[in-house]
């Protein structure tokens, strides 16, 4: 449950922290309790806290409630702020009093500064470095006429580039954007948005704009949720404006001017809904809810569908118009009631297609860890990556407006303490790493498509992003121009930063394992899960054998062996355990063979105060020979001539007694195992038998001969 709770105040000393909520919090120490200080992070370059360093992370940390749990002071005891420095404070997942969570809260503040030290410093920057200025150009007012009819500046001088405009009405005819070095991109649009037949000897084109056309770098476009929804929606207008435009008033009273605008607003209003669910990169999510909201007054789960209760635009209509069903006293002929009707289908159609958008909005809302489309999503990454192309530009702008220009950043060595820091590096040659970057990546997730993400992006950026974390505050600093450590330049790497985090947000949303050979030990899933006083499962993989053994690895450490493992054929084994020892909590299989391969289920199962559930269900497997499984044998073992009693069931799970029932259940599925095959075989052995025994015959008869 999200929580109302917010951060009322901050107020920063040197070596504290105090926040302000306005309401009471969980006072826990742990997990979502609000002295966790794992739920807390700082970010201040200036003292080398970049990346949001979580307080966990400061020396000496510790935090002290008010009486009322809505005010909580952090101390510590490390290096501290630095008198005059912006600190940006987040609070992440924490609780308050009536169990709703704060998903993520920021809150900034300034650390006093009793002399001139932080004004100082941004006073002299101001003074030494030039004021950033750039010319601004504004297009001409939609409104306006452009002097010499061609498209102008604000100034209104006519454009000259014409070659711009001819590559700018190419691209809105194609749906593409130019690439040189994407020939297939380019022949794929032209396919899309031209119709070719042949009529009387000549070949007729027809131009069909279609907004899904391929549209980046990468060959992205609309694919999946918003493919369909798009189609759907095209069809619903294409179907409906006709209907629309036959409408006409059965109240004689109608006002004429009303009527027309009302359709034109309709018509307006669902023209609308359909081309935004068809633009490239995702639609806006609120401006369709919006455009529902006007059209048939709804956008919530809710939708109601009856005609003759609808609201927006709609019901507008259908009230001025006089075109309700129920109880119309204007409705008297055929005609009449097939302009009900047309209305009612216009109705259906557009409640229809909100009953679609609601099922499938979610796919349109970005956020790390939702798996989006690929189509789609290539559209985000392509423009991503074009800007953390331009953000690089950036960087080097407020760098050379310090006077750190081309030649000085090619001999400028950035040295990084730490034993995981990266090796040192020139300064231009860090920035150069991002435009490689910019330019390999679109080509490694062209090329390799999804998998490509997890084996090639992703710790590629991750390297990125830990390489410009590191940059901002390097071993060497002091050894630095002045001009490095000017917010300006500071801020235009945390820019950078953000970039490559938003990038690895929208790749992760597509990112697809390599899939596991077949050749090779696997658990895909369980099944048949059971538990009563003992634990069994159907293991589902592949590549198993009558040497695999199976052990399950707690949380904490404890390693369980099952004490009854049937296997059934190369792709299910079952198993049977006692789970005391494993305590509350999820808990992974691994299956090991004899040649040492091993494959680890993770997860596979959750214990929750004696109940037992599991997210790895198979969702397909082979039962061979499960539903005829031989009852399990009880064991008892000769010493010395004296015959030992079977140990109890429950104590077969522990001490000596738990691994010699094991090794004794093995030793006897293994010889069922043989005897399986023997009976198999059996005849081909009788075969042999019997062509061994003539041999034998025929020797021992020539032998006879010789005596």
């Amino acid at each position: 449950m999200a929580s109302n709770v917010k951060i009322t105040g901050c107020t920063l000393e040197t070596n504290s922290i105090v926040l302000s909520f306005s309401d009471a919090l969980d006072l826990g120490t742990t997990g979502n309790g609000a002295l966790n200080p794992e739920n807390f992070t700082v970010y201040d370059p200036g003292v080398g806290l970049t990346g949001h360093t979580s307080l966990a992370d400061l020396a000496g940390i510790s935090g002290t409630p008010s009486n009322n749990g809505k005010t909580i002071q952090w101390t510590f005891t490390g290096s501290g702020f630095r008198p005059g420095d912006y600190v940006l404070v987040t609070v992440t997942e924490v609780a308050d009093g009536s169990g709703g969570i704060i998903d993520s809260e920021d809150v900034s503040a300034q650390v006093p500064d009793p002399g001139p030290g932080r004004i100082t410093r941004d006073v002299e920057d101001a003074i030494t470095y030039p004021i950033l200025t750039e010319e601004i150009g504004y297009r001409p007012s939609p409104v306006g006429m452009p002097s010499g009819g061609a498209r102008g500046t604000s100034g209104g001088a006519p454009s000259s580039n014409l070659g711009m405009l001819a590559a700018s009405t190419v691209s809105d005819v194609l749906g593409w954007k130019s690439n040189t070095a994407d020939p297939k991109g380019f022949i794929g649009a032209l396919t899309q948005s031209f119709n070719l037949t042949e009529f009387e000897g000549h070949v007729s084109s027809q131009w069909v704009p279609r907004t899904y056309a391929v549209q980046t770098d990468l060959g992205g476009g609309i694919t999946g949720a918003q493919a369909s929804l798009y189609t759907r929606a095209k069809e619903a207008l294409d179907s409906s404006l006709p209907l629309l435009d036959g409408l006409y008033p059965l109240d004689p009273e109608a006002d004429p001017e009303y009527v027309k605008a009302l359709r034109e607003m309709a018509r307006s209003q669902m023209t609308e809904i359909v081309k935004e669910l068809g633009t490239v990169g995702l639609p806006s999510i609120l401006r369709i809810n919006t455009y529902f909201d006007i059209l048939v007054g709804q956008h919530d789960a809710t939708v109601v569908f009856d005609p003759d209760q609808i609201k927006g635009t709609l019901g507008d209509l259908r009230d001025v118009y006089g075109i309700y069903f129920s109880g119309n006293q204007f409705s008297n002929s055929v005609e009449d009631e097939q302009d009900l009707t047309n209305f009612r289908v216009v109705s259906d159609y557009m409640t229809s297609l909100l009953q679609s958008w609601i099922a499938n909005r979610k796919f349109f809302i970005v956020k790390p860890g939702n798996e989006a489309f690929f189509g789609t999503q290539l559209v985000l990454i392509s423009r991503q990556f074009n800007v953390i192309a331009e953000t690089v530009d950036e960087v080097r702008f407020a760098l050379d407006s310090v006077f750190i220009g081309p030649a000085e950043r090619q001999s400028l060595l950035l040295e990084f303490g730490g034993a995981t820091a990266p090796p040192p590096m020139y300064l231009e040659d860090m920035l150069e790493e991002f435009v490689n970057f910019t330019t390999e990546g679109p080509r490694l997730l062209r090329d390799g498509g999804r998998i490509s993400v997890s084996n090639n992006i992703l710790p590629i950026a991750n390297s990125l992003l830990n390489l410009v974390d590191a940059s901002h505050a390097p071993a060497n600093i002091a050894d630095l121009p002045d001009g490095f450590r000017t917010a300006r330049v500071q801020k235009s790497l945390d820019d950078l930063e953000d970039q490559l985090i938003a990038l690895i947000n929208l790749v992760g949303q597509v990112k697809q394992n390599i899939p596991t050979s077949e050749d090779r030990l696997a658990i895909t899933g369980i099944a048949n899960l059971s538990a009563d006083g003992f634990v069994s499962m159907s293991l589902i993989g592949r590549n198993f054998d009558v040497s695999t053994a199976v052990t399950i690895n707690s949380s904490v450490a404890v390693i369980v062996a099952p004490i009854d493992i049937s296997f059934l054929s190369s792709e299910v084994i079952e198993i049977s355990f006692d789970p005391t020892p494993l305590e509350d909590g999820p808990h992974d299989i691994t299956v090991t063979k004899r040649d040492g391969q091993s494959a680890t289920l993770t997860e596979a199962f959750t214990l929750d105060s004696g109940n037992i559930t599991s997210t790895a269900i198979a969702a397909k497997h082979r039962p061979p020979r499960a539903q005829h499984k031989r009852p399990t044998r009880k064991f008892s073992v000769t010493v010395n001539d004296t015959t030992l009693p079977a140990l109890p069931k429950a104590a077969q799970s522990r001490g000596a007694g738990q691994s010699m029932i094991a090794r004794l259940h093995k030793l006897d599925h293994e010889q069922d195992h043989l005897f399986k095959i023997v009976k198999e075989h059996s005849s081909v052995l009788r075969q042999i038998a019997g062509s061994l025994q003539s041999i034998q015959e025929s020797l021992d008869g020539q032998k006879a001969k010789k005596k």
